[in-house]
C-alpha cells in the first residue's frame, strides 16, 4: 500500500448529539485500542474529527461534516472508519465515493456498544454505492491475532479478502420439483398482479442500502410507492380518540402488559400509546388506499420529533391477530385474518423478502408473520454460536407466543424524545427461514438460509438483554455454518428477516423464477444438494 506514513482514523457517529455524547467514552476507548494496534506495527495514525468540547464528543454527525473533514485527508491516503456504536453511514459516503485511497471499516464486536451493527450497515451501503472497501471486526484488537493479521494484510495490500466458502450459488443446488413449481407459480402471480411496496421517506436514517433502484424493483414485479411521513401524520389526525382507545382496549383484553408510568419525559404514558394507536389505524388505511403489499415507516428522523415511536404499530401490523381497522370505503376490516407486512426503518432490503416469505407462508397454510431484526451481537452458548437478533420493537407477538407474552416499554429518551411503546418479547424456539435482499455494484441479490431460535434459561436471556437493549424484542438464533466470522464477512446489511418454518426451497425457487440471483448461506445448502 502506498502512503502508509499516516493512517487516518475517522470517527463516524449518530445524527443526534445526545447519542454521540453517550457513546463518546466508548469511542475514545476504541480509538485508543486501534491506535495501539497500528503502533504495534510501526504505523502512525491521525484521528478526525477532533474532539469538540462544546458538543462533548468527537463524532461526525452530518454529511457536511464528513465532507469538511476529508478536505484535510490526502486523496490517496488509507482511511479507517472506526465504529463502536450506531452511526449514519451517509456521513462518510459522499467523501468516500471520490476518495482514491484504500478504505477499511473497523468495528468492535460488542452488544452494548454495537459497532458491528454500524459496520454491516456501512459496508452494505458502500456496496450499494459501488465503493470498494474492506471489513474488519474484533473483541480484543491488538491482542487478537486474527485481527492483527487482517490489519497487516490491509497495510500491505490495501484490501482484506475474507473466506466466502459458506455461501453457495443457488443455481448450483437442486430444488425439489414441487418447490420449483411452487416458486414458478408464485413468481408468475407477482409479475402479473404486482406487489406494490410502500416506502415512507427512504434513506432518512442514512441506510442507503435500504434504498433500492426502483427500476430493479419494478422488473421483479414489486414496484415502489414512495410515500411521505407527513401524510401519515395527516391520516393520524383523522383517527378519533375513541377509535384509538378501542384499539388499546383490544390489546389490554388480549393480556398485553404495559409498563405504565406518570412522567411522559421518562415513562410510558397513556397519551403516547393513544397516538400509536392512531398511527396503526392510519397505516392500515393507507395500505388499503394505495393497494400495498407492505409498507415501511423509517420514523427516525422526522417523525421522532413529531409523534411517539412507530415500533408498537409495526408489531401490530406484522401480526395476524390484531385490532380490526375498518375501511372508510367498505366499512369492513382491512386485511382481516392477515398480517400487513411492515419493514422497520423503511428498509426495502427487508421488505422484499418479507413479502415473498409472507406469500409463501400464506400459500402453504403456515403462520405468515415475519419481521426484521438487527444482527446485534452474539456469543457461544453450550458449544454453539448463538446470535442476538434484536430490533427496536417491531416484531410480531406471534413470534413470542401471543399478546399475553408481549410487553410494552417506553422507548429510550436518548433516541425517542416523544416516547411511545415497544412491542417486545422473547421469540419462541423453532425452525426459521431467514433472508436479506440487497443491491450491490448495480446488481440485485438475495441471501437466505435456515436456522433455529434457541430456547435458553431465563438467566441467559436476561443477561443477553442487559448486554444489548433490555426493552426490545429478542430472538436468540443459531444458524449452522453462519457464525460470527462468516456473517460478519459477507452479510449484506445490519438487518436480517426471519419467519417461522422451513420454506427455503420455495423461497429460492421463487427468487430464481423472478431472476433474482440468490445465495444460500451456511449448512442449509446441504438440504438442497
Amino acid at each position: 500500500m502506498k502512503n502508509t506514513n499516516t493512517i487516518y482514523l475517522i470517527s463516524n457517529g449518530d445524527f443526534r448529539d445526545s447519542a454521540c455524547v453517550g457513546c463518546w467514552p466508548m469511542q475514545e476507548k476504541t480509538l485508543a485500542a486501534v491506535k495501539k494496534a497500528f503502533a504495534k506495527l510501526g504505523v502512525k495514525t491521525a484521528v478526525f474529527p477532533r474532539f469538540d468540547a462544546r458538543r462533548k464528543h468527537g463524532f461526525l454527525t452530518r454529511q457536511a461534516e464528513g465532507a469538511a473533514v476529508f478536505v484535510a485527508v490526502e486523496p490517496e491516503a488509507p482511511v479507517v472508519v472506526v465504529l463502536s456504536c450506531w452511526a449514519y453511514s451517509h456521513h462518510v459516503c459522499g467523501p468516500l465515493q471520490t476518495h482514491k485511497g484504500p478504505i477499511l471499516l473497523l468495528a468492535n464486536f460488542d452488544g452494548t456498544w454495537p459497532g458491528l451493527v454500524a459496520l454491516l450497515n456501512h459496508s452494505a451501503t458502500l456496496d450499494r454505492l459501488g465503493i470498494r472497501h474492506s471489513r474488519l471486526w474484533t473483541d480484543d484488537f491488538a491482542d487478537d491475532p486474527a485481527f492483527m493479521k487482517g490489519v497487516e494484510t490491509w497495510l500491505a495490500t490495501g484490501a482484506i479478502a475474507h473466506d466466502t466458502a459458506h455461501l453457495t450459488d443457488a443455481a448450483k443446488l437442486k430444488i425439489p420439483a414441487a418447490a420449483a413449481k411452487f416458486g414458478a407459480d408464485l413468481a408468475r402471480d407477482i409479475l402479473r398482479r404486482k406487489r406494490i411496496m410502500g416506502q415512507f421517506d427512504p434513506g432518512c436514517m442514512g441506510m442507503l442500502n435500504a434504498v433500492i433502484n426502483p427500476a430493479k424493483l419494478g422488473a421483479i414485479g414489486m414496484p415502489v410507492e414512495y410515500l411521505n411521513q407527513s401524510d401519515l401524520m395527516a391520516e393520524m389526525d383523522l383517527v378519533s380518540d375513541e377509535e384509538a382507545q378501542g384499539h388499546l382496549n383490544w390489546l389490554v383484553r388480549k393480556g398485553t402488559w404495559f409498563d405504565w408510568g406518570t412522567d411522559m419525559y421518562s415513562h410510558l404514558v397513556h397519551g403516547q400509546v393513544l397516538s400509536q394507536m392512531k398511527m396503526y389505524a392510519a397505516a392500515a388505511r393507507m395500505t388499503e388506499r394505495y393497494g400495498l403489499a407492505a409498507l415501511g415507516i423509517p420514523y427516525q428522523l422526522g417523525l421522532a420529533r413529531c409523534v411517539p415511536a412507530s415500533d408498537l404499530v409495526e408489531g401490530m401490523l406484522n401480526n395476524v391477530d390484531r385490532p380490526p381497522v375498518k375501511s372508510p370505503v367498505t366499512r369492513r376490516p382491512i386485511a382481516a385474518g392477515d398480517a400487513i407486512p411492515h419493514f422497520n426503518e423503511g428498509d426495502m432490503g427487508a421488505g422484499i423478502p418479507q413479502v415473498l416469505m409472507h406469500d409463501i407462508y400464506m400459500r402453504k397454510g403456515m403462520a405468515p408473520e415475519t419481521t426484521l431484526h438487527d444482527v446485534r451481537w452474539g456469543r457461544e452458548w453450550e458449544g454453539r454460536f448463538v446470535w442476538v437478533f434484536l430490533i427496536s420493537g417491531g416484531a410480531p407477538p406471534a413470534h413470542f407466543g401471543g399478546w399475553n407474552k408481549t410487553k410494552v416499554y417506553r422507548q429510550s429518551k436518548m433516541y425517542f424524545v416523544k416516547g411511545g411503546g415497544t412491542c417486545s418479547g422473547v421469540s419462541k424456539p423453532g425452525t426459521i427461514t431467514w433472508a436479506r435482499f440487497y443491491e450491490q455494484y448495480g446488481e440485485i441479490g438475495m441471501d437466505c438460509g435456515t436456522g433455529e431460535v434457541v430456547a435458553m434459561p431465563p438467566a441467559e436471556v436476561d443477561e443477553r438483554l442487559a448486554l444489548t437493549t433490555k426493552e426490545w424484542p429478542i430472538a436468540n438464533v443459531h444458524i449452522p455454518g453462519y457464525g460470527r466470522d462468516q456473517l460478519m464477512a459477507t452479510h449484506m446489511s445490519n438487518h436480517i428477516v426471519m419467519g417461522y418454518g422451513d420454506i427455503l426451497a420455495e423461497l429460492v425457487a421463487t427468487c430464481q423464477a423472478l431472476s433474482i440471483p440468490t445465495r444460500v448461506a451456511g449448512d442449509a445448502r446441504n438440504a438442497l444438494r
